[in-house]
């Protein structure tokens, strides 16, 4: 029974492992895409487009590794909460990738229709923050990081503050140049996409305190509401 129960262990910890690999990717993919619209290259803007079928494969292995693992095993409580929480992760992470892919289907549009010698604003900052994010909540995760995925949740707030700050950056612009209409509305777009992402990241970070408290919590700066499971 306990080479069962060690055997189960070391599966769940592969489980981890692959989520890893996936936010790891997907990661790369945001950062690829925000670089080929700063960049204006569509040679970087495709690279992000091709990796899109291999994230969904990777969606639809760890799927299919989480329900052998329910079917087969007799997971205890957290660990039942540990499977259930990798099949929600799944969805974000699926979900960070379908952005990423936004992001460079308008650097693709921007480089194709408009003419700029540099960006209209510097997205960098804002796509290193929500990519910290994607990146710590992961780690809180593997780690199984109560405080750090605390930490990972009141990030967030600075996230929104840094979109509303480009949103009006970017009106701005086209109240100032009626030109810069169309390329602030696809910047506009990203800056969306961007703030998304934080936020698949911050539920990524919460269903860590899911797995190791058995509450589900909506974490932030001025502190948690529960909602006892």
């Amino acid at each position: 029974m306990l080479n069962i129960r060690q055997s189960f262990r070391d599966e769940l910890v592969a489980l981890e492992q692959e989520l890893l690999h996936m936010g790891t990717l997907t990661g790369t993919m945001v950062q690829e895409a925000v670089e080929a619209l700063q960049q204006s290259s569509t040679v970087l803007a495709q690279g992000v487009l091709l990796q899109d079928d291999t994230v969904d494969e990777m969606d639809r292995k760890i799927e299919a590794q989480c329900i052998r693992l329910l079917a087969l095993q007799q997971p205890m409580a957290r660990d039942l909460r540990q499977i259930e929480s990798a099949l929600k992760v799944i969805t974000d992470l699926e979900r960070i990738g379908d952005h990423a892919v936004d992001i460079a289907k308008i650097a693709s549009k921007m480089t194709q229709e408009f003419y700029l010698k540099q960006p209209l604003l510097d997205l960098g900052p804002l796509s290193q923050m929500a990519l910290s994010m994607v990146s710590r909540s992961l780690e809180a995760l593997v780690r199984h990081d109560l405080e750090l995925a605390v930490k990972v949740c009141e990030d967030d707030d600075a996230v929104d503050e840094a979109f509303k700050i480009l949103r009006e950056e970017l009106l701005t612009m086209t109240q100032n140049n009626p030109s810069h209409i169309f390329p602030a509305s696809y910047l506009l777009l990203a800056v969306v996409y961007l703030e998304r992402i934080a936020d698949h990241a911050t539920n990524i970070a919460e269903r860590v305190y899911y797995i190791e408290t058995g509450d589900r919590k909506t974490l932030g700066r001025s502190g948690p509401n529960s909602e006892a499971i």
